[in-house]
């Protein structure tokens, strides 16, 4: 049984293809509009009158939404029109006018890989739609419907929570008018954190590189100056002595900032051992991360390992995860990465995969992976996370 989704208000638009993914797009619009409304979710564009221009009224549509959900099936890379040319060739198709419309307008976009599909590469897209595959997909599968769309209403509750705290521009902001990553976010740090992880050997280089100061190879501005003037040129020793003292300054400054900080990035106590599955696979490199040790609720907890084929056999990956399991045992699986990812033998593929502790007590957290049909068949080196 899934936990608990987020009803967060936010516009969600579904993009699919009428020939291939009706179906499906018509069970997920069902189960989106009971949790979000029915005002909340679009699955066709449908209001186009005569005279108007289908390109703006797309565009205007995949504007005004939050994410968009591409519905990829097997085909639909493949699917061809009345002249047998590729629809996501023509310019004009609409699901590649919705496509290319979210990437341009920064909306989030979610592939939806339906019944097997995979998710294309960049060398089979157009040179505008290149930026789908970086988006991390999810798998929806008739066989096991409530299970993959329970996983997207959690994906899809957060992200809107996301979307509503970006336009109402609660976060903070940094220099340029740009928001701070938000400090739970996964690979988020605030501004304080990226410049302690610096070091002071980088904010010391950063000082010595300023403009306007004198160096061996750079005569004082005061050389210049017409004779009979009384400012005297410094020294450079007095140089030497006022960048220590600004390097020191500096130093002080981190210092400070250190001990301001109300928590920093707490390592998680895992076994990393590398262990090998019967299936011939190695995990090594197995680590955990939180902003905070312990975790606070609404904190994001980040595993990373690494799986290396040491069989004989090329393998093909369906997917690399991470299993996780709240206090009451719900099911809080991170998104699925690799999908379809082929290792030969002898080599190594990263994973990673970020939790959400929406909830406080015991959590238990693994790496994992999907193989031949199999959901996670080695359930190893799994470790518990106590969220105060």
């Amino acid at each position: 049984m899934a936990g608990p989704v987020p009803t967060v208000q936010g516009r969600i638009f579904i993009s699919y293809r009428r020939q291939e993914t009706a179906y499906p797009a018509g069970w997920l619009y069902d189960r989106l509009a009971d949790h979000f409304g029915a005002g909340q979710v679009f699955k066709d564009v449908d209001s186009i009158q005569l005279g108007d221009d289908f390109v703006e009224v797309i565009t205007d549509a995949v504007g005004s939404c939050d994410v968009l959900l591409v519905l990829i099936g097997v085909e639909w890379l493949r699917i061809t029109d009345e002249q047998g040319r590729r629809r996501l060739d023509d310019s004009d198709d609409f699901v590649r006018l919705e496509i290319e419309a979210a990437l341009v307008r920064k909306v989030r976009v979610i592939p939806i890989l339906v019944d097997g599909a995979r998710m294309p590469r960049a060398d089979e897209l157009p040179d505008t739609l290149a930026g789908l595959v970086r988006r991390q997909s999810l798998e929806l599968s008739p066989s096991r419907f409530e299970f993959d769309t329970s996983r997207l209403l959690r994906v899809l509750g957060w992200t809107l929570a996301e979307a509503r705290t970006e336009q109402g521009e609660t976060g903070p902001k940094v220099a340029g008018g740009r928001k701070a990553p938000y400090p739970n976010a996964p690979g988020g740090q605030d501004l304080a954190e990226r410049s302690v992880q610096a070091g002071p050997e980088h904010t010391a280089s950063m000082v010595s590189e300023a403009p306007g100061t004198p160096s061996e190879d750079q005569p004082s501005p005061d050389q210049h100056k017409p004779p009979g003037r009384r400012h005297r040129r410094r020294s450079r020793r007095a140089w030497v002595l006022v960048g220590a003292g600004a390097g020191a300054a500096l130093i002080l400054l981190v210092v400070a900032i250190v001990v301001a900080l109300p928590t920093t990035r707490g390592g998680i106590a895992v076994n990393s051992a590398p262990v090998t599955s019967s299936a011939g696979i190695r995990l090594t490199d197995l680590r955990a991360v939180s902003p905070a040790y312990p975790p606070e609720v609404g904190d994001t907890i980040t595993v990373s390992y690494s799986l290396t084929n040491t069989g004989n056999q090329t393998i093909k990956l369906t997917a690399t995860f991470v299993g996780a399991r709240n206090a009451t045992d719900d099911n809080k699986d991170s998104n699925p990465i690799n999908e379809g990812r082929v290792l030969p033998p002898g080599q190594t593929v990263r994973a990673q995969g970020q939790i959400i502790a929406d909830s406080a007590g015991t959590w238990r957290l693994w790496p994992c992976y999907q193989l031949n049909g199999l959901y996670c068949p080695d359930e190893w080196q799994e470790f518990s996370v106590q969220v105060k």
